[in-house]
């Protein structure tokens, strides 16, 4: 999987797996765009919580309205919460709920890796370090003859 694209409101917001992704090469531009990602990741997230938070309120007020209207009609209490949970309008926000909560986990399981990655990355460039100090000293004793 290369990206995906979430609609989130009026807005079109892309993951990209291969920002994931560094090797010793790109370990520099690895870091000077990864703080950026994140906060998009992150503001994207927010919007979902925020979006998925409107639709659930939706689902409680439709919900909530045709089992008035079920038990207005004289029809008993579970049988108005059967027959609101079973109503299309009702069940097609619950749909809309449900696709929301999977939008936003998506969003968090992603900024999860993003700083999974970082902390990758820096660890690589601590080793890298090392083994860059380990070579300096083994280069100074060659040419210095001790």
């Amino acid at each position: 999987m290369q990206s995906e694209n979430f609609k989130i409101g009026d807005q079109i917001f892309e993951i990209d797996t291969q920002n994931l992704k560094f090797s010793d090469v790109t370990l520099n531009s690895f870091f000077e765009k990864i703080s950026g990602i994140t906060d998009y990741v992150g503001s994207a997230l927010a919007e979902a919580s925020r979006q998925h938070s409107l639709l659930e309120n939706s689902y409680k007020q439709a919900y909530i309205s045709k089992f008035k209207e079920f038990k207005e009609a004289g029809k008993s209490d579970k049988t108005s919460e059967l027959y609101a949970e079973g109503d299309a309008d009702v069940a097609l926000i619950k749909e809309q709920v449900i696709n929301s909560k999977y939008i936003k986990d998506r969003l968090y399981a992603h900024l999860g890796a993003l700083n999974n990655a970082r902390d990758d990355a820096h660890n690589r460039g601590h080793m890298l370090r090392k083994e860059m100090d380990k070579l300096d000293m083994e280069i100074r004793i060659g040419t210095n003859g001790l």
